[in-house]
């Protein structure tokens, strides 16, 4: 290989035709060795420099982080709407380049370069326009092709056509454009969608966190039970019986919820309500719980196996957790030995005054230690380091 030859460049092209659409170049990939040269990647997703109403900003801030500290170097494209005022909680990024669009036709026109000379491109899903730029993606790229996807309930949904997500969720055709498909959901569905569709390569990616960012501390504790998380209508059920029943029957303890859109009417009076919790303050409320409440929205428990980020960031700040089960929880986590799955305000009640301090600290320090050794931002890197040698040994 020439010096200063991407590892990429040395590829076989095959043409492959779908019903309906156009023809479109893979590689092959027949003779490229995944070797240790930095990766130059490019992602193109949702903000990374606003996490506000994005939860997909902390994931790739992770993953590009923990890339960075291998040595891969990353260029991050997101779409700015002109005139549209942004809040952004991150000015600049320490670990990528991040480069703006205002439109698709921009998109197209400016960064066509760089689609073709990275290692690595990889594509978010809920992206606007994101049929049209995964097939500039497949007519571009040289490398291998990603498409990661942080919605797998809505991709499905679009597919099956019980909603329509055009704007932002791929059709069946531009799913297969891609050399790998990847999900934060794993387990049965998206095994499914991988056979109906026939895609070849996908694989789970699941949500991570970073341990340097969530840990323990020796903060007092201020409440019993706590709870982050914005107002969702399917949730709403759940928590009244998990939160908000047991703060009734225990007037004299206190509890805490975290998150905005709520109605509060009827509230117990022991229930601190926060509508505004920077992120920065996150690590001191966990540790500020003896036991944290995580609930599931309605369409990841339907998916089952899809760690929430809420549900590991507690669990990495050694907090005993509560949660409602889920399909395929014990992937991640060892029921009533690292985490507690409760269903009802009862199994609440049972866990914060029925078991004894000594044995909810050992399940919060089993919990961390496992997201220690499984479920940290350098363990997905690297999984996903491991994705892309797999599809180009």
């Amino acid at each position: 290989m020439t010096a200063g030859m991407s590892p990429y460049q040395h590829l076989i092209f095959t043409v492959v035709q779908y019903s309906g659409t156009t023809n479109i170049l893979f590689p092959t990939f027949a003779f490229v060795k995944f070797g240790t040269k930095p990766l130059d990647m490019v992602i193109i997703g949702r903000s990374i420099l606003s996490s506000v109403g994005n939860p997909t900003a902390e994931l790739y801030r992770g993953l590009i982080n923990e890339l960075a500290q291998r040595g891969h170097r990353t260029t991050f494209l997101e779409f700015h709407e002109p005139g549209k005022k942004y809040v952004r909680d991150m000015l600049k990024s320490p670990y990528c380049e991040v480069w703006t669009y205002a439109s698709t036709d921009q998109l197209v026109a400016e960064y066509g370069y760089a689609i073709q000379s990275a290692d690595v491109v990889l594509m978010g899903s809920m992206v606007n326009d994101t049929n049209r730029i995964a097939e500039w993606i497949a007519e571009e790229a040289r490398g291998v092709t990603v498409y990661y996807d942080t919605n797998l309930s809505a991709t499905i949904d679009h597919l099956q056509c019980r909603q329509d997500n055009s704007a932002f969720c791929l059709s069946a055709d531009n799913l297969r454009h891609f050399n790998l498909f990847l999900s934060t959901t794993g387990g049965p569905f998206l095994e499914n969608l991988a056979k109906t569709y026939e895609i070849s390569n996908a694989r789970a990616l699941y949500e991570s966190v970073d341990p340097y960012s969530f840990y323990r501390t020796d903060t007092d504790k201020h409440y019993d039970l706590g709870f982050i998380g914005n107002f969702k209508n399917d949730r709403e059920e759940l928590l009244n019986s998990m939160l908000l029943g047991p703060a009734r029957y225990t007037p004299n303890r206190k509890f805490s919820l975290a998150g905005s859109g709520y109605n509060r009417v009827d509230w117990p009076r022991n229930l601190t309500y926060l509508e505004y919790l920077p992120e920065t303050n996150l690590v001191d409320f966990y540790n500020r719980q003896h036991c944290s409440l995580v609930l599931s929205r309605a369409d990841r428990k339907r998916m089952g196996y899809t760690p929430t980020r809420r549900l590991l960031a507690a669990a990495a700040c050694g907090v005993p957790v509560l949660t409602d089960n889920w399909d395929g929880i014990d992937f991640f986590f060892e029921p009533h030995r690292e985490v507690f799955c409760v269903n009802d305000e009862q199994d609440v009640l049972a866990v914060l005054y029925g078991k004894e301090e000594g044995l909810r600290q050992k399940i919060g320090h089993d919990a961390r230690k496992r997201i220690l050794e499984q479920h940290t931002t350098g363990h997905r890197a690297e999984q996903l380091l491991s994705y892309l040698a797999e599809i180009t040994d």
